[in-house]
Protein backbone atom coordinates (compact mmCIF):
# COMPACT_ATOMS: atom_id res chain seq x y z
CA UNK A 1 0.00 0.00 0.00
CA UNK A 2 3.13 2.71 0.80
CA UNK A 3 4.31 1.79 -2.02
CA UNK A 4 1.30 2.35 -4.50
CA UNK A 5 1.09 5.43 -3.05
CA UNK A 6 4.69 6.19 -3.11
CA UNK A 7 4.43 5.94 -6.58
CA UNK A 8 1.40 7.51 -6.79
CA UNK A 9 2.40 10.68 -5.69
CA UNK A 10 5.90 10.57 -7.42
CA UNK A 11 3.74 10.39 -10.66
CA UNK A 12 1.77 13.07 -9.98
CA UNK A 13 4.60 15.36 -8.85
CA UNK A 14 6.03 14.38 -12.22
CA UNK A 15 3.22 15.55 -14.16
CA UNK A 16 3.28 18.86 -12.42
CA UNK A 17 6.31 19.31 -13.67
CA UNK A 18 5.92 18.60 -17.05
CA UNK A 19 2.46 21.29 -16.67
CA UNK A 20 4.83 23.50 -15.42
CA UNK A 21 7.22 23.31 -18.62
CA UNK A 22 4.25 23.75 -21.03
CA UNK A 23 3.44 26.80 -19.26
CA UNK A 24 6.33 28.18 -19.40
CA UNK A 25 7.46 27.44 -22.95
CA UNK A 26 3.41 28.47 -24.40
CA UNK A 27 3.35 31.68 -22.37
CA UNK A 28 6.78 32.53 -23.56
CA UNK A 29 6.19 31.81 -27.58
CA UNK A 30 3.18 34.54 -27.07
CA UNK A 31 5.14 36.80 -25.14
CA UNK A 32 8.08 36.53 -28.18
CA UNK A 33 4.64 37.19 -30.53
CA UNK A 34 3.38 40.45 -28.33
CA UNK A 35 6.58 41.94 -27.27
CA UNK A 36 9.42 42.20 -29.72
CA UNK A 37 12.06 42.89 -26.83
CA UNK A 38 11.11 39.94 -24.39
CA UNK A 39 13.63 37.70 -25.46
CA UNK A 40 16.55 40.31 -24.40
CA UNK A 41 15.00 39.91 -20.89
CA UNK A 42 16.53 36.49 -20.57
CA UNK A 43 20.45 35.46 -20.04
CA UNK A 44 19.14 32.11 -21.79
CA UNK A 45 19.79 31.87 -25.51
CA UNK A 46 16.47 30.74 -27.13
CA UNK A 47 18.47 29.31 -29.96
CA UNK A 48 19.89 26.92 -27.53
CA UNK A 49 16.07 26.28 -26.00
CA UNK A 50 14.49 25.98 -28.91
CA UNK A 51 15.57 24.43 -32.20
CA UNK A 52 14.71 26.39 -35.74
CA UNK A 53 12.59 25.03 -38.14
CA UNK A 54 12.77 24.72 -42.30
CA UNK A 55 10.32 27.27 -43.70
CA UNK A 56 10.32 25.17 -47.05
CA UNK A 57 6.68 24.78 -48.12
CA UNK A 58 7.74 21.78 -50.02
CA UNK A 59 7.22 20.22 -46.29
CA UNK A 60 3.22 19.62 -47.42
CA UNK A 61 2.47 16.53 -49.74
CA UNK A 62 0.48 17.41 -52.70
CA UNK A 63 -2.07 15.17 -52.75
CA UNK A 64 -3.64 13.82 -49.35
CA UNK A 65 -5.16 9.97 -48.54
CA UNK A 66 -5.47 9.01 -45.41
CA UNK A 67 -4.27 5.12 -44.43
CA UNK A 68 -7.60 4.77 -42.47
CA UNK A 69 -9.63 5.67 -45.04
CA UNK A 70 -12.91 3.58 -46.16
CA UNK A 71 -15.25 3.31 -48.69
CA UNK A 72 -18.50 5.17 -47.34
CA UNK A 73 -16.96 7.28 -44.58
CA UNK A 74 -17.74 11.04 -45.18
CA UNK A 75 -14.77 12.95 -43.86
CA UNK A 76 -13.67 16.37 -44.18
CA UNK A 77 -11.33 18.26 -46.01
CA UNK A 78 -9.92 21.50 -47.73
CA UNK A 79 -9.37 21.29 -51.77
CA UNK A 80 -6.64 23.48 -52.48
CA UNK A 81 -6.83 25.65 -55.29
CA UNK A 82 -3.61 26.74 -57.63
CA UNK A 83 -4.42 30.51 -57.22
CA UNK A 84 -3.15 32.79 -54.98
CA UNK A 85 -4.32 34.09 -51.12
CA UNK A 86 -4.14 37.50 -50.38
CA UNK A 87 -1.78 36.03 -47.08
CA UNK A 88 0.46 34.92 -50.47
CA UNK A 89 0.33 37.71 -52.56
CA UNK A 90 1.00 40.23 -49.27
CA UNK A 91 4.17 38.16 -48.51
CA UNK A 92 5.54 39.20 -51.54
CA UNK A 93 5.41 42.74 -51.44
CA UNK A 94 7.69 45.87 -50.24
CA UNK A 95 6.74 46.41 -46.56
CA UNK A 96 4.21 43.87 -46.63
CA UNK A 97 1.60 46.17 -47.54
CA UNK A 98 -1.34 45.83 -50.22
CA UNK A 99 -4.01 47.88 -50.91
CA UNK A 100 -7.04 47.40 -50.04
CA UNK A 101 -8.57 47.35 -53.42
CA UNK A 102 -5.19 45.34 -54.19
CA UNK A 103 -6.69 42.86 -51.91
CA UNK A 104 -9.93 42.57 -52.83
CA UNK A 105 -9.06 42.00 -56.39
CA UNK A 106 -7.01 38.92 -55.60
CA UNK A 107 -9.88 37.55 -53.38
CA UNK A 108 -12.30 37.92 -55.96
CA UNK A 109 -10.09 35.75 -58.59
CA UNK A 110 -9.89 33.13 -56.13
CA UNK A 111 -13.16 33.15 -55.63
CA UNK A 112 -13.89 32.82 -59.38
CA UNK A 113 -11.58 30.20 -59.91
CA UNK A 114 -13.27 28.41 -56.93
CA UNK A 115 -16.99 28.79 -58.37
CA UNK A 116 -15.54 27.20 -61.62
CA UNK A 117 -14.71 24.17 -59.76
CA UNK A 118 -17.47 23.86 -57.58
CA UNK A 119 -19.88 22.18 -60.08
CA UNK A 120 -17.45 19.43 -60.59
CA UNK A 121 -17.25 18.82 -56.56
CA UNK A 122 -20.99 18.72 -56.44
CA UNK A 123 -20.69 16.25 -59.27
CA UNK A 124 -18.54 13.80 -56.90
CA UNK A 125 -20.78 14.37 -53.77
CA UNK A 126 -19.09 17.33 -52.30
CA UNK A 127 -21.04 19.41 -50.01
CA UNK A 128 -19.54 22.81 -49.74
CA UNK A 129 -19.08 23.92 -45.92
CA UNK A 130 -16.71 27.13 -46.39
CA UNK A 131 -14.58 29.03 -48.96
CA UNK A 132 -11.40 30.85 -47.77
CA UNK A 133 -9.28 33.26 -50.19
CA UNK A 134 -7.26 35.15 -47.40
CA UNK A 135 -5.36 32.65 -45.59
CA UNK A 136 -5.20 30.20 -48.46
CA UNK A 137 -7.08 29.64 -51.36
CA UNK A 138 -9.14 26.47 -51.05
CA UNK A 139 -12.74 24.77 -50.64
CA UNK A 140 -13.61 23.30 -47.46
CA UNK A 141 -16.03 20.21 -48.62
CA UNK A 142 -17.44 16.93 -46.75
CA UNK A 143 -16.92 14.21 -48.97
CA UNK A 144 -16.91 10.39 -49.56
CA UNK A 145 -13.59 9.20 -48.33
CA UNK A 146 -13.13 6.94 -51.50
CA UNK A 147 -13.94 10.52 -53.31
CA UNK A 148 -10.61 11.78 -52.45
CA UNK A 149 -8.62 10.77 -55.00
CA UNK A 150 -10.75 11.89 -57.56
CA UNK A 151 -11.21 15.34 -55.99
CA UNK A 152 -7.13 16.02 -55.82
CA UNK A 153 -6.95 15.07 -60.19
CA UNK A 154 -9.63 18.13 -60.73
CA UNK A 155 -8.10 21.20 -63.10
CA UNK A 156 -6.86 23.92 -61.18
CA UNK A 157 -6.40 22.06 -57.92
CA UNK A 158 -2.99 21.27 -56.44
CA UNK A 159 -3.65 19.51 -52.96
CA UNK A 160 -6.49 18.34 -50.83
CA UNK A 161 -5.37 18.22 -47.16
CA UNK A 162 -8.15 17.18 -44.25
CA UNK A 163 -9.51 19.04 -41.42
CA UNK A 164 -7.93 19.06 -37.86
CA UNK A 165 -10.25 18.89 -34.92
CA UNK A 166 -9.11 20.26 -31.76
CA UNK A 167 -9.87 21.02 -27.89
CA UNK A 168 -8.61 23.32 -25.95
CA UNK A 169 -5.50 23.74 -23.92
CA UNK A 170 -3.86 26.54 -21.64
CA UNK A 171 -0.93 27.98 -20.30
CA UNK A 172 -0.07 31.24 -18.23
CA UNK A 173 3.62 32.66 -16.73
CA UNK A 174 3.28 36.05 -16.89
CA UNK A 175 5.80 36.88 -14.46
CA UNK A 176 8.50 34.04 -14.62
CA UNK A 177 9.03 35.12 -18.20
CA UNK A 178 10.54 38.49 -17.66
CA UNK A 179 7.09 40.20 -19.33
CA UNK A 180 7.28 43.27 -16.54
CA UNK A 181 11.08 43.54 -17.17
CA UNK A 182 9.98 44.11 -20.21
CA UNK A 183 6.69 46.53 -19.74
CA UNK A 184 9.26 49.12 -18.09
CA UNK A 185 12.31 48.95 -20.09
CA UNK A 186 13.43 51.44 -22.69
CA UNK A 187 11.70 51.12 -25.02
CA UNK A 188 8.73 50.11 -22.66
CA UNK A 189 6.89 47.69 -24.79
CA UNK A 190 2.80 46.38 -23.41
CA UNK A 191 1.74 45.41 -26.70
CA UNK A 192 0.58 49.05 -27.73
CA UNK A 193 -1.36 48.77 -31.06
CA UNK A 194 -1.20 45.36 -31.42
CA UNK A 195 -4.04 43.42 -32.49
CA UNK A 196 -4.64 39.59 -30.87
CA UNK A 197 -6.88 37.07 -32.58
CA UNK A 198 -8.14 34.88 -29.57
CA UNK A 199 -9.29 31.53 -31.64
CA UNK A 200 -11.42 29.92 -28.42
CA UNK A 201 -14.61 29.24 -27.02
CA UNK A 202 -15.45 33.25 -26.85
CA UNK A 203 -14.62 35.76 -24.24
CA UNK A 204 -16.44 37.52 -21.57
CA UNK A 205 -16.04 40.54 -22.52
CA UNK A 206 -18.41 41.76 -19.72
CA UNK A 207 -15.27 40.95 -17.12
CA UNK A 208 -13.72 43.51 -15.26
CA UNK A 209 -10.21 41.96 -16.82
CA UNK A 210 -11.53 43.05 -20.20
CA UNK A 211 -12.90 46.70 -18.82
CA UNK A 212 -16.53 45.42 -18.31
CA UNK A 213 -18.73 45.82 -15.31
CA UNK A 214 -17.45 42.43 -13.68
CA UNK A 215 -20.76 41.41 -12.69
CA UNK A 216 -23.52 39.18 -12.67
CA UNK A 217 -25.96 40.84 -13.95
CA UNK A 218 -23.94 41.72 -17.10
CA UNK A 219 -23.24 38.93 -18.07
CA UNK A 220 -27.02 37.76 -18.22
CA UNK A 221 -28.01 40.14 -20.12
CA UNK A 222 -24.79 39.72 -22.23
CA UNK A 223 -25.76 36.40 -22.48
CA UNK A 224 -29.60 36.55 -22.50
CA UNK A 225 -28.85 38.38 -25.91
CA UNK A 226 -25.85 36.36 -27.05
CA UNK A 227 -26.24 35.88 -31.14
CA UNK A 228 -27.47 39.65 -31.40
CA UNK A 229 -25.14 42.33 -31.74
CA UNK A 230 -22.77 43.00 -28.31
CA UNK A 231 -23.02 46.07 -26.33
CA UNK A 232 -20.77 48.15 -28.12
CA UNK A 233 -19.02 49.93 -25.15
CA UNK A 234 -17.88 46.43 -24.06
CA UNK A 235 -17.71 45.02 -27.53
CA UNK A 236 -16.65 46.39 -30.54
CA UNK A 237 -14.15 49.31 -31.90
CA UNK A 238 -14.78 51.96 -28.55
CA UNK A 239 -14.82 48.77 -26.30
CA UNK A 240 -12.15 48.77 -23.84
CA UNK A 241 -10.23 45.37 -24.51
CA UNK A 242 -12.57 43.93 -26.73
CA UNK A 243 -11.96 45.57 -30.08
CA UNK A 244 -14.06 42.84 -32.60
CA UNK A 245 -14.64 39.18 -33.48
CA UNK A 246 -17.21 36.88 -34.64
CA UNK A 247 -19.02 33.78 -33.56
CA UNK A 248 -18.06 30.84 -36.23
CA UNK A 249 -20.25 28.50 -34.82
CA UNK A 250 -22.78 29.19 -32.08
CA UNK A 251 -23.76 27.18 -28.65
CA UNK A 252 -24.60 23.82 -29.71
CA UNK A 253 -21.29 22.97 -32.01
CA UNK A 254 -19.60 19.89 -31.88
CA UNK A 255 -17.30 18.57 -34.20
CA UNK A 256 -16.21 15.35 -32.56
CA UNK A 257 -18.41 12.39 -33.75
CA UNK A 258 -17.39 10.59 -30.42
CA UNK A 259 -19.33 13.19 -28.17
CA UNK A 260 -22.65 12.95 -27.36
CA UNK A 261 -22.95 16.41 -27.65
CA UNK A 262 -22.15 15.97 -31.73
CA UNK A 263 -23.72 18.26 -33.81
CA UNK A 264 -20.92 19.40 -37.03
CA UNK A 265 -23.29 22.35 -38.47
CA UNK A 266 -22.33 25.72 -37.65
CA UNK A 267 -24.85 28.56 -36.48
CA UNK A 268 -22.72 31.10 -36.92
CA UNK A 269 -23.66 34.84 -35.89
CA UNK A 270 -22.12 38.48 -34.75
CA UNK A 271 -21.48 38.17 -30.82
CA UNK A 272 -18.39 35.77 -29.60
CA UNK A 273 -19.54 35.59 -25.97
CA UNK A 274 -18.10 32.89 -24.16
CA UNK A 275 -20.55 30.18 -22.49
CA UNK A 276 -22.23 30.47 -19.11
CA UNK A 277 -21.02 28.36 -16.21
CA UNK A 278 -22.75 25.30 -16.52
CA UNK A 279 -20.82 24.36 -20.09
CA UNK A 280 -18.02 22.36 -20.16
CA UNK A 281 -16.30 24.73 -22.14
CA UNK A 282 -16.59 27.74 -20.10
CA UNK A 283 -13.87 30.30 -19.83
CA UNK A 284 -11.65 28.70 -21.68
CA UNK A 285 -11.29 31.65 -24.23
CA UNK A 286 -11.50 34.51 -21.84
CA UNK A 287 -8.51 32.77 -19.37
CA UNK A 288 -6.66 32.93 -22.73
CA UNK A 289 -7.40 36.00 -24.15
CA UNK A 290 -6.41 37.44 -20.32
CA UNK A 291 -3.44 35.72 -20.31
CA UNK A 292 -2.14 37.46 -23.52
CA UNK A 293 -3.53 40.49 -22.90
CA UNK A 294 -6.07 41.41 -20.07
CA UNK A 295 -5.84 44.49 -18.07
CA UNK A 296 -5.96 42.60 -14.52
CA UNK A 297 -8.25 42.73 -11.80
CA UNK A 298 -7.45 44.54 -8.37
CA UNK A 299 -10.22 44.84 -5.59
CA UNK A 300 -12.53 43.74 -7.75
CA UNK A 301 -12.23 46.30 -10.63
CA UNK A 302 -9.92 46.42 -13.63
CA UNK A 303 -6.49 47.28 -13.13
CA UNK A 304 -5.62 50.57 -14.66
CA UNK A 305 -1.67 50.44 -14.13
CA UNK A 306 1.14 51.33 -14.10
CA UNK A 307 2.56 48.19 -15.76
CA UNK A 308 5.86 47.72 -14.18
CA UNK A 309 7.71 45.01 -11.98
CA UNK A 310 6.29 47.09 -8.78
CA UNK A 311 2.55 45.86 -10.13
CA UNK A 312 3.19 42.40 -8.65
CA UNK A 313 3.81 43.30 -5.41
CA UNK A 314 0.00 43.91 -4.93
CA UNK A 315 -1.88 40.48 -4.33
CA UNK A 316 -4.05 40.90 -8.06
CA UNK A 317 -7.15 38.84 -8.29
CA UNK A 318 -6.33 38.11 -11.80
CA UNK A 319 -2.72 39.20 -12.96
CA UNK A 320 -2.15 41.62 -15.97
CA UNK A 321 -1.41 39.63 -19.29
CA UNK A 322 1.84 39.58 -21.13
CA UNK A 323 0.97 42.43 -23.42
CA UNK A 324 -1.99 44.45 -21.04
CA UNK A 325 -2.32 47.50 -23.59
CA UNK A 326 -2.88 45.09 -26.77
CA UNK A 327 -6.78 44.88 -28.29
CA UNK A 328 -8.14 41.47 -28.58
CA UNK A 329 -10.30 40.39 -31.55
CA UNK A 330 -12.28 37.06 -30.34
CA UNK A 331 -13.49 34.50 -32.69
CA UNK A 332 -14.97 31.63 -31.40
CA UNK A 333 -14.50 27.78 -32.81
CA UNK A 334 -15.83 26.22 -29.78
CA UNK A 335 -19.20 25.64 -29.10
CA UNK A 336 -20.14 25.18 -25.10
CA UNK A 337 -19.03 22.01 -25.42
CA UNK A 338 -16.66 19.57 -27.47
CA UNK A 339 -14.55 20.11 -30.21
CA UNK A 340 -13.49 22.23 -33.32
CA UNK A 341 -13.03 21.63 -36.89
CA UNK A 342 -13.37 25.40 -38.52
CA UNK A 343 -9.62 26.48 -37.15
CA UNK A 344 -8.85 27.33 -40.83
CA UNK A 345 -12.35 29.30 -41.01
CA UNK A 346 -10.83 31.43 -37.95
CA UNK A 347 -7.46 31.97 -39.33
CA UNK A 348 -8.76 33.24 -42.63
CA UNK A 349 -10.68 35.69 -40.18
CA UNK A 350 -8.10 36.81 -38.69
CA UNK A 351 -6.23 37.42 -42.14
CA UNK A 352 -8.75 39.37 -43.61
CA UNK A 353 -8.97 41.39 -40.89
CA UNK A 354 -5.29 42.11 -40.37
CA UNK A 355 -4.64 41.36 -36.74
CA UNK A 356 -1.12 41.01 -35.70
CA UNK A 357 -1.08 37.87 -33.59
CA UNK A 358 -3.42 34.64 -33.96
CA UNK A 359 -3.63 32.88 -30.72
CA UNK A 360 -4.68 29.12 -30.52
CA UNK A 361 -4.74 27.59 -27.50
CA UNK A 362 -6.14 23.96 -28.44
CA UNK A 363 -4.51 20.77 -29.67
CA UNK A 364 -5.50 17.49 -31.24
CA UNK A 365 -4.07 14.09 -29.65
CA UNK A 366 -2.66 12.54 -32.87
CA UNK A 367 -2.36 15.59 -35.24
CA UNK A 368 -1.05 15.98 -38.70
CA UNK A 369 1.73 18.79 -40.57
CA UNK A 370 -0.19 17.87 -43.86
CA UNK A 371 -3.93 19.37 -42.53
CA UNK A 372 -5.50 22.61 -44.43
CA UNK A 373 -4.88 24.43 -40.99
CA UNK A 374 -1.35 23.41 -41.36
CA UNK A 375 -1.27 26.12 -44.32
CA UNK A 376 -3.33 28.45 -43.02
CA UNK A 377 -1.01 28.61 -40.42
CA UNK A 378 2.08 28.53 -42.87
CA UNK A 379 0.83 31.59 -44.53
CA UNK A 380 -0.82 33.51 -41.78
CA UNK A 381 2.40 33.28 -39.54
CA UNK A 382 5.02 33.64 -42.46
CA UNK A 383 8.11 36.13 -41.55
CA UNK A 384 6.68 37.77 -44.78
CA UNK A 385 3.27 38.14 -43.53
CA UNK A 386 2.03 40.59 -40.92
CA UNK A 387 0.65 37.99 -38.76
CA UNK A 388 2.56 36.07 -35.62
CA UNK A 389 0.97 33.29 -34.33
CA UNK A 390 0.97 31.42 -31.23
CA UNK A 391 0.22 27.85 -30.87
CA UNK A 392 -0.55 26.53 -26.97
CA UNK A 393 -0.62 22.97 -28.67
CA UNK A 394 -0.22 20.03 -26.64
CA UNK A 395 3.33 17.93 -26.77
CA UNK A 396 2.81 15.17 -24.15
CA UNK A 397 1.50 12.58 -26.48
CA UNK A 398 2.41 9.70 -28.30
CA UNK A 399 2.65 11.78 -31.44
CA UNK A 400 3.44 15.24 -32.00
CA UNK A 401 0.24 17.58 -32.98
CA UNK A 402 0.09 19.47 -36.47
CA UNK A 403 3.74 21.29 -36.83
CA UNK A 404 3.82 23.25 -40.12
CA UNK A 405 7.00 24.42 -41.61
CA UNK A 406 6.41 27.38 -39.33
CA UNK A 407 4.92 26.79 -35.83
CA UNK A 408 3.91 27.00 -32.76
CA UNK A 409 5.55 30.20 -32.09
CA UNK A 410 7.22 32.87 -34.46
CA UNK A 411 9.03 36.21 -34.78
CA UNK A 412 9.70 38.23 -38.32
CA UNK A 413 13.14 37.06 -38.10
CA UNK A 414 13.13 33.44 -36.18
CA UNK A 415 10.95 30.43 -36.56
CA UNK A 416 10.87 28.80 -32.77
CA UNK A 417 9.72 25.41 -32.24
CA UNK A 418 8.28 24.04 -29.08
CA UNK A 419 10.32 21.04 -28.25
CA UNK A 420 8.93 17.83 -26.15
CA UNK A 421 8.76 17.45 -23.07
CA UNK A 422 11.63 14.94 -22.95
CA UNK A 423 13.68 17.57 -24.61
CA UNK A 424 13.25 20.61 -22.20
Amino acid sequence: MFSNLSRSTGAAHGREIVNRRHNTIAAALLALCVIPGLGLAQNASLEDRFPQVSASPQGFATSFQPATVNSGRLVRVVVVMSGDSVAAVRAKMPMLKMAAVHADAIQRQAADQQAAIKPMLEMYGAKVLAQYQHALNGIKVEVDSSKIAALAKLPGVVSVHPVGTYDRTNAVSVPFIGAPAVWQGIPGFRGEGIKIAILDTGIDYTHANFGGPGTVAAFTAASANSTAPADPSMFGPNAPKVKGGTDLVGDNYDANPNNATYQPVPHPDPNPLDCASTSPNVGHGSHVAGSAAGFGVLNNATYTGPYNSAAYQQHFQIGPGVAPKADIYAVRVFGCAGSTDVVTDAINWAVANNVDVISMSLGSNYGDANTADAIAVHNGSSPASPSCLHRAMRARRLTSPPRPPRALGESPRRQWMERPDSQV
